[in-house]
C-alpha cells in the first residue's frame, strides 16, 4: 500500500506543477533570464514584468565569421535562398537583396540594412537582418531550420522593450552568440519601430 501511495504521489506532481504559478521570492527573485533593472517578484516572472501587446513583427539575425571565407559563403547562400523564396511567393520576408523586383509593392529598399561584414550594434560578428511579419513567421522559421546550415540564427520580437526582446524573449538556432546589450535602449517607445508599412503586414495590417 505504501508503494502504491508513493507512485500515486509521484504521478500527481506534474499536475501540481501545471496548476501552480511560478512565483519566486527572496533570493530566487534575482534568478531570471529576463533583463531588468531590479529583481522580479512573484508573478512578474510570468506576465507582469513586461506588459506588451502580442508581437506582430520579428527579426532573424544570421551570424557568421566574417574572416572565414566558408562561413561568409554559407551565410550568403542562406540569404540568397531567402530572397529566392520571397521572389517565388513562398513567404514574405525582407533582407538585403529584397527589392521591388523581388517583392512587388515594396518600396523601402533604402531602409533595408546591409550585410554587416563585422560587429555592428549589439551583434558581435558578421551578420544580417531578416524582417518577418507574424503572418509569415511559421514559414520563415521552417525555412531557417531546414536551410541554415552551420549558421547561428537569433530570433526576437519587435516591441518597445528592446533589451528584453534581445534577452528573455530570444530563440536561437545553432550555437548562441553573446550579444552586446549595452548598446540597446531600455524601455523606449522608439526601440524597434514597425517596418515596411507599404506591405500592410505585421503592425501595419
Amino acid at each position: 500500500m505504501k508503494f502504491l501511495a508513493t507512485v500515486a504521489s509521484l504521478l500527481s506532481l506534474p499536475l501540481l506543477a501545471l496548476s501552480a504559478p511560478y512565483d519566486p521570492s527572496g533570493g530566487a527573485s534575482y534568478f531570471t533570464s529576463h533583463s531588468t533593472l531590479s529583481p522580479l517578484e512573484g508573478p512578474a516572472h510570468n506576465n507582469q514584468g513586461f506588459k506588451d501587446e502580442p508581437a506582430l513583427e520579428y527579426h532573424f539575425h544570421v551570424y557568421f565569421f566574417q574572416n572565414n571565407e566558408r562561413s561568409v559563403a554559407d551565410a550568403q547562400r542562406l540569404r540568397e535562398s531567402i530572397v529566392n523564396a520571397v521572389k517565388e511567393g513562398d513567404f514574405v520576408a525582407v533582407c538585403h537583396g529584397v527589392d521591388e523586383t523581388v517583392l512587388p509593392g515594396f518600396n523601402s529598399t533604402a531602409d533595408v540594412p546591409p550585410v554587416n561584414m563585422g560587429p555592428r550594434g549589439p551583434h558581435p560578428a558578421g551578420s544580417y537582418e531578416v524582417w518577418v511579419p507574424q503572418e509569415h513567421l511559421g514559414l520563415v522559421t521552417s525555412h531557417m531550420m531546414l536551410n541554415r546550415g552551420e549558421n547561428s540564427v537569433l530570433l526576437h520580437p519587435l516591441t518597445r522593450h528592446c533589451v528584453e526582446d534581445h534577452t528573455g524573449r530570444v530563440m536561437w538556432m545553432g550555437v548562441q552568440f553573446n550579444i552586446d546589450r549595452t548598446v540597446l535602449a531600455f524601455d523606449e517607445e522608439s526601440c524597434d519601430e514597425p517596418q515596411y508599412p507599404e506591405l500592410g503586414l505585421g503592425y501595419n495590417a
